[in-house]
């Protein structure tokens, strides 16, 4: 628009794309036009095709704008007298750049004056382009970095150049960027940053920027574009790198917690390799999560509730991790997961190994934890705290639930056929060991406690103020509700 020709010419609608290139130009002036339009052209039409129905041009708007033209100028006031109402409206939905160009607007001089500047643009030693591109691949195929990416750019272009990788991760903990390559021009800094976006497999991971005192032209622009072809490149060699890594590691892991029989001092000597320090007294501990946290979330998290020796992965949605054994860290380990995105979680954790070697029957007992704090709905468990459910657990099902019926099977079945509370009554009475504490605690009057009891001790046939029989009741309701009802 700031050509000689198209002095004059405003933008009416789809100002959002005047970004676009243009690599042509072209003119309707006949009503099959469809056929002949490229992509990437500047279509200039007075609308003498559609003036007997200038609604059509709503149409022709649309089809213009899936074969990816740049824009349309239009010199309507010769043949239209208006444009249809919804015309502009549509532009800016597409964002398709509509032009209104003088009437008195020659469109030989236009297409003389775009295709002088879209010619001018090409690089004029094709050559020295097509060694720059090989240069530039060569950089990524060969395992260059982004900072020699960015001076080969920096070279081509004469203008300062970065290539910035937008994930941390990626190379090497803090978002990196190449160094600026050449200086700016003499008399002052570059006046502009135009930024290129570097993808890997349809997902942004970087950008390139590029300095200078006027827009890159066409043929730089092919020369950034294969610059982000060479950084993607780059970026997609170190995400496999990583991700090969992390299956190594997780592969390790799952040996070390699993697998035995292993020799202590070569697993010592693996972990020193990934840069774990496991020596010392280790436990293993395991969450079940309901959503599986982001990788980098998870190790924040396992870092500040468990220590920064702490080592963490992911099974699925169970997180599983090696920490040194402390005091009460599954609580902070619990709600550091779930404002890291794990959702509802249970955490558990196992019995402490002195050595690795021991870490299997760690891993073992952190799963047989995890299995208790389910059943008992515990959000937390530790080993040394189940010391009676381990036990009760320990014995086969079957003489849990013999056992259970043989003390207290009548209670249950009253409870089920009058949907009373006896259980839960006996159960508050034989933690308490006071009839008139327990009252309060279910919140009945006394006498209505001490006729409950009654009722109790008539229908299981037992005295509740022996010891003995106190002490086998309260293993049968704990049991009872370990395994619950029969299958």
């Amino acid at each position: 628009m700031t050509l000689g020709p198209l002095r004059g010419t405003y933008v009416l609608a789809g100002d959002t794309g005047i970004d676009r290139l243009v690599s042509g130009v072209n003119v309707m002036e006949v009503p099959d036009i469809e056929p002949y339009i490229k992509p990437g052209e500047l279509l200039l039409t007075t609308a003498y095709p559609v003036r007997e129905r200038p609604e059509r041009l709503v149409d022709l708007l649309r089809l213009l704008h899936s074969r990816g033209l740049a824009a349309l100028a239009i010199k309507p006031l010769r043949y239209l007298d208006r444009l249809p109402a919804q015309f502009a409206d549509l532009a800016d939905e597409l964002a398709f750049p509509v032009l209104v160009v003088p009437g008195d607007t020659s469109f030989n001089d236009v297409i003389a004056a775009v295709l002088a500047v879209v010619l001018a643009e090409h690089d004029a030693e094709p050559a020295h382009d097509e060694v720059i591109r090989e240069r530039l691949t060569g950089i990524a195929l060969a395992g260059g970095g982004l900072e020699e990416i960015a001076r080969t750019l920096a070279g081509a272009l004469d203008r300062t150049v970065q290539v910035v990788a937008d994930d941390a991760l990626v190379l090497g903990g803090v978002p990196q960027a190449s160094n600026p390559g050449r200086s700016p021009a003499p008399g002052g800094t570059s006046t502009g940053r135009w930024e290129f976006p570097v993808t890997v497999a349809g997902v942004r991971r970087g950008h390139v920027l590029v300095g200078g005192h006027d827009e890159p032209t066409l043929a730089q622009r092919r020369l950034v574009r294969q610059a982000c072809f060479a950084a993607g490149m780059h970026i997609a060699q170190a995400l496999a790198s990583l991700e090969l890594d992390r299956r190594l590691r997780v592969v390790f892991l799952e040996e070390l917690v699993t697998a035995t029989g292993l020799d202590s001092d070569a697993l010592a000597q693996r972990a020193r390799l990934f840069g774990w320090d496991l020596t010392g007294t280790q436990t293993v501990v395991l969450a079940a999560c309901t959503t599986a946290p982001p990788e980098r979330a998870l190790q924040t998290a396992a870092r500040r509730a468990l220590g920064p020796r702490a080592v963490a992965w992911l099974r699925g949605t169970q997180v599983v991790a090696i920490a040194p054994a402390q005091t009460r860290a599954e609580e902070p380990f619990r709600q550091a997961l779930e404002r890291a995105g794990g959702g509802a979680t249970v955490v558990a954790s196992g019995s402490p190994a002195p050595a690795l070697t021991a870490l299997p029957g760690s891993h073992a007992t952190a799963q047989e934890v995890l299995r208790i704090a389910g059943v008992t709905h515990r959000e937390t468990a530790r080993y040394a705290d189940l010391g009676f459910e381990r036990l009760v657990l320990s014995l086969p099902d079957d003489r849990l639930r013999d056992f259970v019926e043989d003390q207290v099977g009548p209670l249950l079945r009253h409870d089920a056929q009058v949907d009373g509370d006896l259980c839960r009554t006996l159960e508050v009475f034989l933690g308490l060991g006071n009839a008139a504490e327990a009252a309060r605690r279910l919140f009945v009057h006394y006498n209505t406690m001490k006729h409950r009891l009654q009722r109790i001790g008539d229908l299981l046939g037992a005295d509740l103020h022996d010891p003995r029989t106190r002490t086998a009741l309260a293993l049968a309701l704990e049991a009872h509700r370990l395994v619950g009802p029969p299958p």
